[in-house]
């Protein structure tokens, strides 16, 4: 082989690499432990890793993007993010100030904020509150009219100001109060914790990279929930509150309808070879079109009923299914993304329950949260099964969607 041959070699096997390597996202984002961690890496270069920042990596890789993520202040962020500077900043509570200048993605992470107070300290609406500066904690208290008292660099300074009675409440995440209180040994120090709400955070795109490539997002957003899987589970408490006010819904419902009757009224397939057909054109149309058998079983009356009750319980209750034995739907509250139901955990644990030998002695199922793109929140469903007449064999499943933030924060009005 002669040189300039393999010069020539060279630069095609050079060329085949570079194109084979991903183009790279270049975000910002801030340090808030455990969902975006900064440490570093053997030769000093900084990696930065933690729940959040994983979930981004993982829907970007597999919309086919490497990321390289740097920590950088909130303000210089949304400087460089207004002036297409970067390519996206996360993890930030949304704002009319960032949706005019960048795109948002759907929610990459969601946190559970509280109002802290030291030892016996009631919770009243005149409280000195503690902030971290630049925080989304801050800035939806600045939006919401409450009075800040002392904005700090870093949340463990408000928990040594909140232990020295410096400030009487510290408004931040949980999970981020319980890492601190274990890494400050204090654990065994008596806080009261206030519930405030769920936040959603978000991925925000600037309009350069939107405009460059504006098929990621879609793609970005579609992987997300399997990206964020195992990261959104409910507490020992709130799987009790959310089964206790489940349980009260799903007797009122079975108190004005009757459950059996709309399963029996709804459609059913002959083979699951028809089922299995139907779903795959049900999902190739949903959400963007409502199926032909979708708008037959919007239209029954069962359905109509589903609806009603749901709008009983607007902003609470966010959708209703009634599924048959099959696993297919016989009525719904709205368009679903699937007619067959009978591979998800909601209807298989159900039916599960029922079967011989097997212990019935928790029939519902609380699935885990999960972001519902069709209603835009993130959402849990409880099911139970719905018996024939004696009692014994499960005829289909019941299943209703409940926001999470409503459903925590209301639990006891309804």
């Amino acid at each position: 082989m002669n040189l300039r041959l393999a010069l020539s070699l060279t630069t095609i096997l050079y060329s085949t690499v570079c194109q084979a390597q991903p183009p790279t996202l270049n975000l910002y984002t801030f340090e808030s432990p455990p969902y975006q961690v900064a440490s570093q890496e053997k030769g000093g270069a900084n990696r930065i890793s933690g729940e959040t920042a994983d979930t981004v990596v993982c829907a970007a890789n597999r919309a086919g993007w490497a990321t390289r993520i740097r920590i950088t202040p909130q303000n210089r962020a949304i400087h460089s993010l207004e002036r297409n500077m970067i390519d996206g900043y996360f993890a930030i509570d949304p704002s009319a100030e960032l949706d005019n200048i960048a795109e948002r993605s759907d929610p990459v992470a969601l946190e559970k904020w509280y109002f802290f107070t030291g030892g016996d300290k009631a919770f009243t609406n005149n409280l000195r509150i503690g902030v971290v500066a630049g925080s989304n904690e801050e800035a939806w208290l600045e939006a919401n009219g409450y009075a800040i008292f002392l904005s700090v660099s870093s949340p463990s300074q408000l928990l040594a100001l909140l232990k020295r009675g410096r400030i009487d409440t510290a408004m931040m995440d949980e999970r981020v109060m319980n890492r601190l209180r274990y890494e400050n040994d204090s654990e065994g120090a008596q806080l009261n914790a206030h519930f405030v709400r769920y936040a959603p955070l978000y991925l925000y795109l600037s309009e350069a990279f939107v405009s460059d490539y504006p098929d990621f997002l879609g793609t970005f957003n579609r992987t997300l929930n399997s990206c964020m899987a195992g990261q959104l589970a409910l507490s020992e408490e709130e799987e009790r509150r959310i089964t206790e006010l489940s349980g009260r819904l799903l007797k009122e419902m079975n108190s004005i309808l009757d459950i059996r009757q709309i399963i029996d009224a709804g459609p059913r397939q002959e083979s699951f070879t028809d089922v299995m057909t139907i779903d795959s054109q049900w999902q190739a149309l949903s959400p963007v079109a409502t199926p032909e058998l979708a708008a037959l079983i919007l239209a029954l009356p069962g359905s109509k009923a589903l609806q009603a009750w749901q709008l009983s319980h607007r902003g609470l209750v966010t959708e209703v299914m009634l599924v048959n034995d099959m696993g297919t739907l016989a009525a719904m509250s709205r368009l679903t993304s699937d007619y067959w139901q009978g591979d998800e955990p909601k209807f298989q644990r159900v039916i599960e329950s029922r079967a011989p030998g097997a212990n019935t002695g928790r029939p519902l199922y609380i699935s885990p949260i999960r972001y519902d793109t069709s209603a835009a929140r993130f959402q849990v469903t409880a099911s139970a099964p719905v018996l024939s007449g004696n009692g014994e064999a499960a005829i289909g499943v019941v299943v209703i969607g409940l926001s999470i933030e409503e459903a925590l924060s209301d639990s006891e009005k309804y």
